[in-house]
């Protein structure tokens, strides 16, 4: 068998045999080819024609790869010798080279909570994009995306993914168990694969933006505070403590869509068949409308509705009907007002607080203990999206 060490030697070695790809020039580092290692693959940095390319060559053979990849695999590309002399021919794979840190990076580099947010919303782009096509990633993680210096990400190492002319085979991986659905075997190979790995890297990413510890355990560890298993209760539908807490967070923040994707994580199965249509609400523009009315959604979820449009996604457990340019909308006990303006959360409540719309320019909150509190509209604009009202 080829080693690291061989397959190096080939590519900086001036006078290698190429089948087609004649001029490579890898990027050198102390001499020798700068250079990433993985378990069946190792990849380079190079010159190819006056432009920057990702060279890959194949320490074993993977029979997807031309149906993945297209005219960019380069089937027995590179004669390699090895310590004994052996000449061996290798599959390559010449793309271009995707400018940027990984996402895995990215995260550690995060200090705020506005950047963390913008890796958020970038990902959830990227993620609704993927979920629009008809191929699949197959190991999605922090390491295989790529954050661009424009905020934009980019899934890489596609050597795992699924594409129709793949459909009725067996899938050579079943990807990175922190990012992946416990119950994900090889048979389970279709569009859907990356379901489970979308919903668990959003959660993350939006419970890093509203919790401290979340972001600096990934920072200190490289890895997510929890693991897919904590989600998945084997012994019934109840709620893993896990994720309890989890949906928490986002509901006492009034976080609906991240609530119900999060809500998706307790899964018995790896196929998540309404994460598209969740995961594209995140992506709808704000645009606001006349005569805006409290509206009953799939699930028994509620929303709001300015004629045929959803202003404010069906995605709230209960509601009350708009009034002076807001919504009070509830989720899982939790009330927030929401801004017809610019759909921001306002003011949130916690669950011992009755509160009430607003009528005449205030409401009324009235507490587990009896008391009644009196707050203007004013009150509540000037509260900030970041305040919750307690006892």
């Amino acid at each position: 068998m080829l080693s690291i060490a061989d397959i190096v030697n080939a590519v900086a070695f001036p006078f290698s045999v190429w089948r087609t790809l004649h001029g490579i020039l890898p990027e050198m580092c102390d001499g020798r080819p700068a250079y990433v290692a993985g378990n069946a693959a190792v990849s380079f940095r190079v010159q190819y024609r006056g432009e920057r390319k990702m060279l890959k060559c194949y320490i074993r053979t993977n029979e997807n790869l031309r149906a993945i990849y297209g005219e960019a695999f380069r089937p027995q590309e590179l004669c390699v010798v090895d310590i004994v002399g052996r000449h061996r021919w290798v599959d390559c794979l010449l793309m271009d080279y995707v400018e940027g840190r990984t996402l895995d990076e990215a995260i550690c580099l995060a200090s705020t909570e506005k950047e963390r947010l913008a890796l958020a919303d970038s990902f959830d782009r990227m993620a609704c994009e993927l979920l629009a096509q008809e191929r699949a990633h197959g190991d999605l993680k922090p390491e295989n995306i790529i954050v661009r210096e424009d905020g934009v990400m980019v899934a890489i190492d596609w050597d795992n993914a699924y594409v129709p002319a793949l459909a009725d085979r067996r899938s050579p991986e079943i990807g990175t168990a922190a990012y992946q659905h416990p119950e994900r075997r090889a048979e389970m190979y279709d569009k859907h694969v990356d379901d489970y790995s979308i919903a668990f890297i959003s959660t993350l990413l939006h419970l890093m933006v509203v919790d401290a510890a979340s972001a600096e355990h990934y920072r200190l560890h490289h890895e997510p505070r929890y693991m897919p298993r904590e989600f998945i209760n084997p012994h019934g539908w109840h709620t893993t403590p896990t994720l309890a807490h989890i949906l928490e967070v986002f509901a006492r923040k009034g976080m609906a869509r991240e609530y119900r994707v999060a809500q998706m994580l307790s899964s018995a199965t790896p196929y998540l068949s309404d994460l598209k249509r969740v995961m594209e609400f995140s992506q709808l523009p704000f645009a606001g409308g006349e005569s805006p009315s409290l509206e009953y959604g799939p699930h028994g979820w509620w929303g709001c509705k300015s004629g045929e449009e959803w202003i404010l996604p069906p995605l709230y457990s209960g509601g009350f009907e708009p009034s002076e340019g807001m919504i009070l909308l509830e989720l899982d006990g939790y009330r927030h007002f929401v801004s017809l303006e610019d759909g921001a959360v306002v003011a949130s409540f916690d669950k011992d607080s009755n509160v009430a719309p607003l009528r005449d320019g205030v409401t009324r909150m009235r507490m587990a203990d009896g008391s009644e509190r009196v707050i203007t509209r004013e009150e509540l604009i000037n509260s900030g999206k970041k305040s919750i009202f307690v006892r």
